[in-house]
């Protein structure tokens, strides 16, 4: 092979035009895509080489990839991309498997991947297996990886398949496209393997001669290892000087002054475009920029705070980061930890958790495909009310419910339109339900597969997604679709434990993981207009002449290179002859070094981050050593800041932009809009009353906010679900023996108190964790029924002189109608049961908490408090008064009737409520109540709005 030594910084363009211009039966193979794109399309663009050459052309460039392609063939079924990890699991033994610790397909993926890279290197670089000096540690897993390798050549062997690395191989050699050639001349291959040297020495002994082109010296490239020396670096200084390259090197101490600085750099640029256009006509310099960073999602985060129309990014990201994607990516989430129950006779019931329901609803791309837009405030309700899990049947049963109620109202137009809209919302996640139950059955990729096609096709007007996104999703599911072509019986059964579905749709996302988009080399490579800059990855630079370049980035450990470290260490990797980091480092600088040396001007900048200890990349530093460039520390201005927010923040460029300075704190005295009150209706709740009294700056704030949306949804139980439990337990106790109590017959009985109870419990099952309700079974379960019997006896005992009894035990339908207290003041409540007799009213509240101090007994404020808030729903009673109200207080722990045993004075009544409610319509500002008590927790919650101490401070 020969090799042609051209030199760092020379020009590619001219080196290969001159070889074109020959015509020549040669084949053209470049190592770097990006050049060969950006040669192809100059070449195909210069008029006056289509002139010279005509038609006819005898040569041909190819990249190498494609190269590799057509140069071995086989009969055999080529296994590429994730049907190689299916194949490897599919050749385990039961020993291997028990041997690497594996149960199912995914448990896999990593050890397959680090298989297959580990083989493909030894076999690339031709070693012998024997041979390998292994640690102790290492002699039982290579041990393992070579068995599986056994068994892998006997399946292929077997089943007529070929695995890419073993078609690497100079008996598959084809002579049909060689011979096509009668030279071939790698471009910048500046790696050469030990099966490559073994391939080109194939290629010459068919007669065809094979030629390197490097930008190299001779002195850079070793020619017996056949890779760029351990010692390349910068040419000397006197090389640079004559070149005359303009070069800067920038330092910011921030991304975002980066940023700017960037943006600051273009605009210099088009003002010397402009003036040498008026001196010169028609001259424009024009500017390439890369981002030498390789997380390139974090980077185009940061560059979408251009404006677009002028500076782009075309950086590579993954499927991963696509509306398609992260929506099949919440429907698999949702199957995966679906809970499927076989009830037999009744069927299967499946199970969802709402939280996982609740991430689809963040999804705006999810709600528009399966019309669940306007069934999200239903959803919001459903997690207000602790759902933990729902079902189809739980959500017909809910739809049951409001029908029941549609039926009964037969009054209030405006409840019925509520109901029915309700309704129409949960027949909407119904059918969603429905839909996943129905992926829930796939079992098949061919199944899946056409799932997935109309998913994507039904709704690519909803879900606007750029081409390249098509193409590499549909790329993916054809790769998907022909595992099944493999011969292997019960494929699927033998991957999964279980859920067959859920598992089939993460195999394709796992396929689109892989998938790269936003970055077409082809296009990538076609010069920026005059008018707009495009920012590309460094990591699909080319080796072609840029006269003007900008590098960002340059920071860090760039250039950071991935290297397969499985198993063996650098130093084992060094001694065996395979590639290091440092090899690959080797060939980043090459093409860093040759994008300078070639260009005219040069932009380099870097961050330098003094707190997390991230400074220049090593080839700043180089060359500030070796030609002594000096560094711009570019230090942004607040002027400049402010002027790349009028110019890319502003609605309007002519909009004025005012300063404004933020001032001292100006007390408010937090003024009442009093016309605006006292004009509308007051509705008013115990607890609602009770916000005004405490703090009325907060009733104010709270009411105006509304209901909240539930930020997140926990795994923990919410531990007001307990007292709800008792509460409902206690209802239907009453609710089942009504009758009975009325007409004083009623007898405790424990088995009907543990059944009811049981089902209480139970109808929960959608709140809260199964585990957790079988251990509040045993845990509580006793404890309740005992506090239970001693209640129901003391209540016989309170009712046992009574006459007339009537048991309103749906008080809370009843209470929630609304009565006029004062003009225009309404208040409303719900009472937990409301017995009335011939001269008495019993409200009752169940009070779940703990009530009885060690000290003082039940004369407490925990007391006092719930009997206030029977005092407030007695208000609300028809009676006037004229009957006797008794309020009592069930503390369900203890199983007790707490007696109202208050002084007058702790009472709360008509005229206190009258008074609260006349301080709040008639005085100018608005009450924070006592600032400094720390029970005031309606202020504390709005503290940061109030701001109590500053609006305050002068009164005290």
């Amino acid at each position: 092979m020969k090799i042609t030594y051209k030199g760092i910084g020379s020009d590619l363009k001219n080196i290969l035009f001159k070889e074109f211009e020959k015509n020549e039966n040669t084949l053209f193979v470049f190592e770097n895509s990006a050049s060969f794109f950006e040669i192809k399309r100059e070449f195909l663009q210069n008029e006056e080489m289509q002139q010279k050459l005509g038609i006819f052309q005898n040569f041909k460039m190819m990249n190498s990839y494609d190269f590799y392609e057509n140069v071995f063939v086989t009969d055999k079924i080529v296994v590429k991309e994730e049907k190689q990890v299916v194949l490897f699991y599919n050749a385990l033994t039961k020993k291997l498997k028990k041997d690497i610790k594996v149960n199912n397909y995914y448990d896999i993926i990593d050890v397959a991947y680090n298989y297959y890279n580990l083989f493909v290197e030894l076999q690339e670089y031709k070693i012998d297996l024997e041979k390998i000096e292994l640690e102790k540690w290492q002699i039982e897993t290579f041990g393992t990886l070579v068995e599986i390798n056994n068994e892998m050549k006997k399946v292929v062997q077997q089943k007529g398949l070929i695995l890419p690395y073993m078609l690497r191989n100079v008996e598959n050699i084809s002579d049909n496209f060689l011979k096509k050639f009668s030279k071939i001349c790698f471009v910048n291959k500046v790696k050469i393997t030990p099966f490559e040297k073994e391939l080109i020495g194939e290629i010459e002994n068919r007669g065809i001669n094979v030629e390197n082109i490097l930008q190299l010296s001779k002195n850079d490239f070793n020619e017996e290892k056949l890779k760029i020396k351990d010692s390349f670096s910068l040419p000397s200084k006197e090389i640079f000087d004559k070149k005359d390259i303009n070069v800067e090197i920038h330092e910011f101490s921030s991304k975002f002054g980066e940023l700017l600085g960037l943006v600051r750099k273009l605009e210099e640029v088009e003002k010397e475009n402009k003036r040498e256009n008026k001196k010169n006509g028609n001259s424009i310099r024009n500017y390439r920029i890369f981002e030498a960073q390789e997380n390139s999602q974090v980077a185009k985060s940061d560059y979408h705070l251009l404006k677009q129309k002028k500076i782009s990014s075309n950086l590579e990201i993954t499927m991963k980061d696509t509306k398609i994607y992260k929506i099949l990516n919440l429907i698999y989430n949702l199957l995966d930890n679906m809970k499927e129950i076989d009830r037999k006779d009744k069927g299967k019931l499946f199970i969802f958790k709402t939280k996982d329901f609740y991430d689809a609803y963040k999804s705006n791309d999810l709600l528009n495909i399966f019309d669940l837009e306007e069934s999200y405030h239903i959803f919001q309700d459903l997690v207000s009310k602790d759902y933990k899990y729902i079902s189809k049947e739980e959500l017909e049963k809910i739809n049951k419910e409001n029908l029941q109620k549609l039926e009964k109202e037969i009054q209030n137009e405006e409840f019925k339109d509520i109901y029915k809209r309700r309704m129409l919302s949960i027949d909407k996640i119904i059918k969603f339900v429905e839909e996943l139950e129905k992926i829930y059955e796939y079992t098949t990729l061919k199944e899946y597969s056409d799932y997935l096609e109309n998913i994507y096709l039904n709704n690519e007007k909803k879900v606007k997604e750029d081409k390249n996104v098509k193409d590499k999703y549909f790329e993916a599911l054809s790769e998907m679709i022909v595992l099944e072509d493999f011969s292997f019986d019960n494929l699927w059964d033998k991957f999964f434990d279980e859920n067959i579905s859920a598992n089939l749709l993460k195999l394709f996302l796992k396929y689109l993981d892989k998938k790269s988009i936003g970055l077409n080399l082809e296009e990538s490579t076609e010069d920026d207009s005059e008018n707009s800059f495009s920012i590309n990855s460094f990591e699909n630079i080319s080796e072609n002449t840029k006269e003007n370049i900008i590098i960002l980035n340059l920071q860090d450990s760039f250039p950071k290179v991935k290297i397969h470290n499985f198993l063996f260490s650098k130093i084992q990797r060094a001694k065996m002859g395979l590639p290091t980091s440092d090899d690959k480092k080797l060939i980043e600088m090459f093409k860093i070094y040759q994008n300078i040396l070639s260009a005219k001007n040069v932009y380099l900048a870097y961050v330098k981050d003094l707190e997390n200890n991230i400074d220049s990349a090593s080839v700043i530093e180089e060359l500030k050593l070796k030609y002594g460039i000096g560094v711009v520390k570019d230090e942004i201005s607040e002027a400049e800041e402010l002027y790349f927010v009028k110019k890319y923040f502003l609605k309007n460029k002519k909009e004025k932009w005012e300063k404004k300075e933020i001032g001292e704190f100006i007390p408010s005295k937090l003024e009442k809009n009093l016309e605006k009150i006292n004009n509308e209706k007051l509705r008013l709740g115990y607890y609602s009353f009770k916000d005004m009294k405490d703090c009325e700056y907060g009733y104010y704030l709270k009411k105006s906010i509304g209901e909240q949306e539930v930020e997140e949804i926990e795994d923990e139980i919410n531990v007001k679900i307990f007292g709800i439990i008792i509460h409902a337990f206690y209802e239907n106790v009453v609710m089942r023996n009504k009758t009975e109590l009325e007409n004083k017959t009623f007898k405790i009985d424990r088995e009907q108190l543990s059944e009811i109870l049981e089902k209480v419990i139970n109808s929960f099952d959608y709140k809260v964790p199964k585990e957790y309700l079988e251990f509040y079974k045993k845990v509580s379960f006793e404890e309740i029924l005992n506090s239970a019997e001693k209640y129901f006896n003391e209540l016989i005992k309170e009712l046992e002189t009574e006459k007339d009894i009537e048991i309103y035990f749906e008080e809370r339908i009843k209470l929630s109608s609304e009565k006029e207290l004062f003009e225009n003041v309404y208040i409303n409540g719900v009472t937990d049961l409301h017995i009335k007799t011939r001269d008495k009213d019993y409200l009752f509240d169940y009070k779940t908490g703990k009530l009885k101090d060690k000290k003082t007994g039940y004369k407490n404020d925990k007391v006092y408090g719930a009997m206030e808030q029977l005092d407030y729903y007695s208000m609300m009673l028809e009676n006037d008064y004229e009957k006797k109200v008794e309020k009592i207080v069930i503390d369900t722990w203890e199983g007790k009737l707490v007696p109202d045993e208050r002084t007058d004075d702790k009472i709360l009544t008509k005229e206190d409520v009258g008074e609260i409610i006349r301080k709040y319509q008639n005085e100018e500002f608005y009450d924070l109540g006592n600032i400094k008590n720390q029970r005031n927790y309606l202020y504390r919650e709005y503290a940061n709005i109030c701001r109590g101490e500053d609006e305050l401070s002068d009164e005290e």
